[in-house]
């Protein structure tokens, strides 16, 4: 069972970059995606999970973090 990292308003620190073990930068790149294909804005607040799952705060399923960075070249 995937363990909540984040779950606080405002942008994810580098704690949660160094969790999934990924740059802080693509964490950020990943979120960002994240929200825009979900019609989330930058300040709506997002959860993210030690697996990458990133959901909404009401558990509504948005994206994966891992699946984002994959996509990048």
């Amino acid at each position: 069972m995937a363990r909540i990292i984040w779950d606080r308003p405002g942008n994810p620190t580098k704690y949660v970059s160094d969790q999934l073990n990924i740059h802080h930068w693509q964490l950020g790149n990943a979120i960002h995606e994240i929200k825009h294909a979900g019609n989330r804005r930058g300040p709506d607040r997002v959860i993210i999970y030690d697996d990458g799952t990133v959901t909404d705060e009401h558990g509504e399923h948005l994206g994966n973090i891992y699946d984002e960075i994959h996509k990048r070249p």
